[in-house]
């Protein structure tokens, strides 16, 4: 490491992605600077799933895994109900892939955690600093912040489902839109909960707890975590109202327990108790798969969201933005300063497929759940499963970045189709849309085993 110390880059958006393509850049050398629009951190939001194969690149960040694993719950199983709570199946839930955890931390304290480790590395984040366009040409690239001009050698665009970025990227103007659905999420202390017999599992709990309830259209989840006494919930529902993402956009309970009127009474009991200033009413955006995540002249990447905006039943949002940090990283150590667009085209072509397809992973499981064959789950309820295969859980992006990058190049040069080893033995990639995935009838899903 440490090939990159004359390379200047700019980080836009302070996320899961943009903070570790920041730290992945300074590790190796670079000088990073990040503009974030928010004006500071929160710890608003539920819980999220920080997986062995994101898991792997917060290990090499001095104490963070370890910090982000002290508050995590690590449930044992996940246990899926329809909506009146009758058991479906108890999936039995991995603890770690080679050795590395499975964590679902408060996803606010985990970006704290990591934010914490960026700055005491040196990195400069600019908090309230809002991007208004991206420019670059073969030579530099650079943002206008918040009206002032400010180049580097390249530009990582972490700016989310909002991206403007994207739009100089892909030569096409389109807006996030409604994936049809939004989600309630809060995260509250279990003395929140009332002392009664349905939720006596909850409140004298020993040991951390995943639940699921799925009925048409809709899928709720609650996890417990002991440790810090706390409760998250999540329910998923149609939403036809104007699309608009943003953790303080307040829910409201009444409309929530709407959602879900008739099911489970532990279901609506946890539901019935969560204080009402944590509900949040978060409408989930999307954009199809991006054709391009290069610039023209190779000097803008997109990175996260602003690439591939994953649904949260895919489990791997914040997981894919880390591994596209995590690869950032590793190809501009590789290429240099004099072979940094060579370096993102190498990013692109070896996360294209692999995130392609745990986007896709998200729209089917979520399909299983909410269009459930309750005939083909009488004979295989094994169907309704969370899939957690080792070519998805047990990668490092950053040894594979170095491991991959003169074969892509080779096949950059040359024009050969480059098939990457991070996805399942035999996959090839096949496009595919939003409205794809809405017509699907399940008989046409991918095998990710």
């Amino acid at each position: 490491m440490g090939n990159i110390k004359d390379v200047k880059v700019i980080v836009v958006g302070a996320g899961f992605g943009g903070l570790t393509a920041a730290i992945e850049l300074r590790r190796k050398g670079a000088a990073v600077v990040v503009y974030e629009s928010t004006k500071a951190l929160t710890e608003q939001g539920d819980t999220i799933q920080i997986p062995s194969n994101a898991t792997k690149s917060l290990a090499k960040w001095g104490d963070v895994l370890q910090k982000v694993a002290e508050d995590s719950a690590r449930p044992k199983f996940l246990e899926c109900q329809d909506s009146h709570g009758h058991l479906l199946i108890k999936q039995v839930l991995p603890s770690h892939y080679d050795d590395f955890p499975i964590l679902y931390p408060s996803r606010g304290r985990a970006h704290k955690v990591i934010y914490d480790y960026a700055t005491s590395i040196g990195i400069k984040v600019h908090f309230g600093m809002r991007i208004s366009h991206y420019f670059e040409n073969e030579n530099e690239a650079g943002v206008y912040a918040e009206k002032r001009r400010v180049t580097a050698d390249a530009v990582i665009a972490a700016d989310g489902v909002h991206s403007k970025a994207r739009a100089l990227v892909n030569k096409n103007p389109e807006n996030s839109r409604s994936s049809g659905f939004a989600a309630y999420r809060c995260w509250f202390p279990v003395s929140a909960l009332p002392n009664i017999p349905q939720l006596h599992d909850i409140i004298n709990a020993t040991e951390d707890r995943y639940w699921t309830w799925i009925g048409h259209d809709v899928h709720a989840l609650v996890m417990t975590n002991v440790k810090l006494q706390w409760v998250a919930c999540f329910c998923t529902h149609k939403d036809t109202y104007t699309a608009e993402e943003s953790w303080s956009f307040p829910g409201r309970k009444e409309d929530l327990l709407k959602v879900v009127d008739g099911w489970d009474d532990k279901l609506r009991s946890i539901f019935e108790s969560i204080p009402q200033e944590k509900l949040i009413d978060w409408k989930l955006l999307w954009r199809d798969p991006a054709s391009s995540w290069v610039s023209e002249h190779g000097r803008i990447a997109l990175v996260g969201d602003s690439a591939h905006p994953h649904l949260p039943s895919s489990g791997q949002g914040a997981a894919q933005a880390i591994e596209d940090g995590a690869t950032i990283g590793a190809v501009i150590d590789r290429a240099g300063k004099g072979d940094i667009a060579l370096g993102l085209r190498v990013y692109e072509k070896l996360r294209f497929s692999r995130t392609n397809l745990t986007q896709r992973m998200g729209w089917e499981l979520r399909h299983l759940w909410h269009q459930t064959d309750w005939d083909a789950v009488k004979k295989d309820p094994t169907i309704l499963k969370f899939r957690q295969p080792y070519w998805l859980f047990g990668g490092d992006p950053e040894a594979y970045a170095y491991e991959a990058f003169d074969e892509v190049v080779e096949c950059l040069k040359h024009g050969r189709e480059f098939y990457p080893k991070n996805v399942p033995e035999g996959y090839r990639h096949k496009d595919w849309t939003m409205e794809d995935m809405l017509k699907q009838d399940g008989k046409s899903f991918v095998v990710y085993d």
